[in-house]
């Protein structure tokens, strides 16, 4: 094989190594992004099974065990607006278990004035069907961070 050849073989390599591979329909950080970008944009309590689909077992239960009033005060009520979500690690159990460390930046005005938090979660994920499912989320850190807040020594 020519010098260039290999050149340009070792470039594609490198290039497919460096690009951020999209996540996809099967992909448990997909089923995370889709059920926190729905959670965040509720605005009907009959959303409540909308966001019951991404879920499984306990998780599952504990949702659709809420009343309407609970449901409308966690996503309706609050003032929260999405800013930012990292995945920072993914433990794969077993084929059909994977957990995903991540953290969730928003808004949250029920909070105080522009109050920013930073909620450092694990999630555990289910292979149901072909489909990934959330099974548990555990809040590991949470920071919260007050623009132009006077503190006092």
């Amino acid at each position: 094989m020519s010098n260039k050849k290999t050149a340009v073989l070792f470039l594609i390599a490198l290039l497919q190594a460096c690009t951020p591979q999209k996540a996809g329909p099967n992909d448990p950080k997909q089923t995370i992004s889709e059920y926190i970008s729905k959670s965040f944009s509720v605005s009907a309590t009959e959303e409540k099974m909308v966001l019951a689909g991404y879920m499984t077992g306990e998780a599952k239960n504990r949702l659709q065990a809420w009343s309407d009033d609970q449901f409308r005060q966690a996503f309706m009520d609050s003032k929260r607006q999405f800013l930012k979500l990292v995945f920072r690690e993914i433990q794969k159990p077993s084929d059909h278990e994977v957990n995903v460390t991540y953290e969730l930046t928003y808004l949250d005005q029920s909070k105080g004035h522009d109050a920013k938090v930073t909620a450092k979660k694990l999630c555990s994920l289910v292979l149901d069907q072909g489909k990934w499912l959330i099974s548990d989320v555990r809040n590991i850190k949470e920071l919260v961070e007050y623009q132009n807040e006077l503190s006092l020594p």
